[in-house]
């Protein structure tokens, strides 16, 4: 297996339990956990990988810390779904109103629950760039050192 495939999951896969509870206590900070993930995943990658310069780095890490954010939008929209199912068990006050009960009709519960899992896809969007961006800039610090100009030496 490739190092971008590996360390994309293995990584994505640690990201996406912590983010499910990140997510499902403080929705907003899924991008930070997606940054350090990505930022991780891509510097493990391209340090394995070893290419000779660092833009081949930097795409390594790209693809890793895109692999691993792909996991951490998972637990972004996990998360999401584990923070209404609290908010309407519990009874708990919202920002934006009242959470229907659960004797509410089914359409109510269920335009709550879209917009929750519309939500948690939105902040997984911005996860998946946060993750590849962070993965890119980890994989361009640990790259290679050589131009073409010292190889041509």
């Amino acid at each position: 297996m490739n190092p971008q495939t590996k360390f994309g999951l293995i990584i994505g896969l640690i990201g996406l339990l912590i983010n499910t509870f990140v997510a499902a206590a403080l929705g907003i900070c899924g991008p930070a956990v997606a940054l350090i993930v990505g930022a991780a995943a891509g510097f493990l990658a391209a340090n394995e990988k070893k290419a000779a310069m660092k833009s081949e780095s930097a795409k390594i890490g790209a693809t890793s810390g895109l692999i691993a954010g792909g996991l951490v939008f998972i637990g972004q929209v996990v998360g999401a779904i584990l923070a209404l199912v609290l908010l309407q068990s519990t009874g708990l006050p919202t920002i934006f109103g009242v959470a229907p009960s659960l004797s509410e009709e089914v359409s109510f519960q269920l335009a709550y629950y879209i917009s929750g899992v519309g939500l948690g896809m939105c902040f997984g969007a911005v996860d998946l760039v946060a993750s590849a961006l962070g993965g890119a800039g980890a994989g361009y610090l640990a790259g290679g050192a050589r131009s073409q100009t010292s190889e041509s030496l």
